[in-house]
């Protein structure tokens, strides 16, 4: 990965990487009532942003509301530990 670009088979998919994160952290603030700097950190520090990093997994091509709902799952697992 060049730095700052994101890349699926040799394709650049840096923007669709970028309203993906936009698009997943705008539910997080309607979901939860934080301002978009918490969601943002929130969701930066979250397995499920790691995951979207890894482009090979495809999860980037997912809708933003999977997305979403798999950050949600983790934080409830991680507050039932």
């Amino acid at each position: 990965m060049a730095e700052g670009k994101y890349f699926f088979n040799g394709r650049d998919i840096t923007m669709n990487m970028c309203i993906q994160i936009r698009d997943v952290i705008d539910i997080i603030q309607k979901e939860t009532g934080m301002n978009f700097p918490d969601a943002t950190v929130a969701f930066y520090h979250s397995k499920t942003y790691k995951a979207l990093q890894n482009t090979e997994n495809t999860l980037w091509a997912e809708s933003a509301g999977y997305i979403a709902d798999r950050y949600f799952e983790e934080q409830k697992a991680e507050s039932c530990v």
